[in-house]
């Protein structure tokens, strides 16, 4: 009886168990290479070469990460840390290749541990100073740190980019993190290139989803806010959009003043002034008169009679004045 009870027991504390609410496992900030990914898309969205992860690169800007999460760095700049107080300082400190013209460009950003990365890029980083790193026409080389601290997240992006005769060879990457690990970057490999759509004839735009693209990158491309996109499709905070979808980037727009104007010279009860108007002829006079024409008609034709008599009557006194001589 005692062996069923506790039989009994166990069963009933399983059935509770199974009942209590699933909870979501708790939201995680992005990593380095998701990072990396993101910036590969958004290159790739303008038709720009992935950037490749460096080792060494990785490294300074993790470092860097790093120290900011410490909090030795107070409230100076993101930019300074161990090894120089810019990112090309601290590059050459891990051991970095110099040659002449490159640039280590960087970005940092202080962010909440749920925060995305379509944040981050579009949103803390969506400024032109900050897309110039991103979207760098002769960037090359990329290396990402991230650092926690406090439920706040420290992100490094640091871009080596060459000018001059260096930036005609691709630098090697120095792999210091292993080739698993920098061949990630060709997550980016089947994002398509956005090209903008053009108007229609009522003005409206809509555009086509391709392969990668997403509604924050839509919302670059074409200088329009995320809520627009969002109210002008229906879409939910957090809906996704898929290949294929029209996305309606700006609805028609309204007749121009052009427009109106042509479509009230065109109306079929307006009738266009002919040369013919500017004065009528005697003929058409004479003519409403004898159609007993009334109206504008007959106070043309009345007003040329009137003319026509001071005029006879001038020509008699002229006459009558010669004789009297």
């Amino acid at each position: 009886m005692i062996r069923k009870t506790g039989l009994f027991g166990l069963i009933a504390l399983l059935l509770g168990l199974s009942v209590l609410p699933v909870q979501a496992a708790p939201e995680r900030a992005p990593n380095a290479y998701e990072l990396i990914a993101a910036v590969n898309a958004l290159r790739a969205s303008y038709g720009l070469e992935p950037y490749l992860v460096d080792g060494l690169l990785m490294i300074s800007a993790q470092a860097q990460a790093d120290y900011l999460a410490s909090g030795s760095a107070g409230s100076g700049s993101c930019h300074i840390g161990p090894g120089g107080s810019d990112a090309d300082a601290r590059a050459l400190s891990v051991g970095f290749p110099y040659v002449t013209g490159l640039d280590i460009n960087e970005n940092c950003a202080l962010l909440p541990e749920d925060a995305t990365l379509e944040t981050l890029i579009y949103t803390v980083w969506g400024d032109e100073l900050h897309m110039h790193t991103m979207l760098h026409q002769r960037g090359q080389l990329v290396g990402v740190g991230v650092a926690a601290r406090d439920g706040q997240v420290y992100y490094i992006l640091d871009v080596a980019a060459y000018w001059g005769d260096a930036g005609l060879t691709p630098q090697p990457t120095t792999l210091a993190y292993g080739e698993n690990a920098a061949t990630q970057q060709y997550v980016s490999q089947y994002i398509a290139p956005l090209i903008k759509a053009e108007p229609a004839e009522d003005g409206s735009i809509t555009h086509t989803v391709q392969s990668g693209q997403s509604l924050w990158m839509l919302a670059t491309h074409y200088g329009v806010s995320l809520d627009t996109l969002r109210q002008l499709n229906g879409l939910r905070a957090a809906e996704m959009i898929y290949i294929g979808q029209k996305i309606l980037i700006r609805g028609p727009l309204p007749p121009t003043a052009t427009a109106s104007m042509k479509e009230f010279t065109t109306a079929p009860n307006i009738v266009a002034p002919t040369e013919h108007s500017v004065a009528p002829s005697v003929a058409a006079f004479t003519q409403a008169i004898e159609d007993g024409g009334s109206g504008a008609s007959m106070e043309q034709g009345l007003w040329f009679l009137i003319f026509f008599a001071l005029f006879a009557l001038g020509l008699i006194l002229i006459v009558v004045g010669t004789s009297g001589r």
